[in-house]
Parts: structure tokens; sequence; C-alpha cells
């Protein structure tokens, strides 16, 4: 199976993503991920019980750590 080319700029970065998408974008575990989402130590929206992330946010937050 072919590996998905990773993103190297946020213009190919979709507006809104999954866990293991941001996970792979930011270099963490999906667990370690859902777990942050799950305790709000990460922006995140559950929608229909899945996590979904906001690509705007999820820059913000990089920027202010």
């Amino acid at each position: 199976m072919a590996r998905e080319r990773p993103a190297t700029n946020w213009d190919e970065v979709p507006v809104i993503m999954d866990i293991p998408y941001a996970a792979r974008l930011i270099g963490i575990n999906v667990d370690v991920l859902t777990r942050k989402c799950q305790k709000g130590e990460f922006p995140a929206h559950k929608i229909f019980r899945r996590w979904r992330i906001n690509k705007e946010e999820m820059i913000n937050f990089i920027n202010s750590k």
C-alpha cells in the first residue's frame, strides 16, 4: 500500500480534517491526540460522534505554543 504524500504547505491541508490526518501533520500518535481532544487540550469538535479539526484553529493553536 502506498503511503500518503505529506502536505508540504498549509494550502494543501483540507479545511476540516480527522484526527489521524492531524496527528500525521503534527507528528504525534493518534491515541495521544484523541485524548488531548477529549480533555479539551487541543482544538477539536465532535460532529456525529467523530472528532473533526479545523485547519485555522489548529494553526492558531500551534502558533500560540
